[in-house]
């Protein structure tokens, strides 16, 4: 039985575990206009196309996905706000997105 091959493989698991992990990010240069926008000036998971438009007011535009509506394909609809895009699966938040 050749013992190298095991050695080896102990080894690097020790020393992978004993070498620091670095990280890095990215920095974003943002011109003097940028606004920030916060999850509470954002609608949320779970709420309803009523409750978003008295809060937000109405959408710019609005878009209604294509095709044969099913149980696993539910009718997808976009609302467009000046700094934010809403997506509803049926009459439901289901994610609110930051537009440029």
């Amino acid at each position: 039985m050749n013992i190298k091959p095991l050695l080896l493989c102990a080894t690097l698991a020790i020393t992978a575990q004993m070498t620091p992990i670095s990280v890095q990010a990215e920095i974003l240069a943002i011109g003097p206009n940028a606004k920030v926008l916060k999850k509470q000036n954002m609608p949320k998971f779970g709420q309803t196309k009523r409750s978003v438009s008295k809060k937000f007011g109405a959408a710019k535009r609005i878009s209604v996905s294509k095709g044969k509506v099913t149980k696993r394909n539910p009718r997808i609809t976009r609302w467009d706000y000046p700094t934010f895009s809403v997506f509803f699966e049926n009459s439901h938040v289901i994610h609110s997105v930051v537009r440029r």
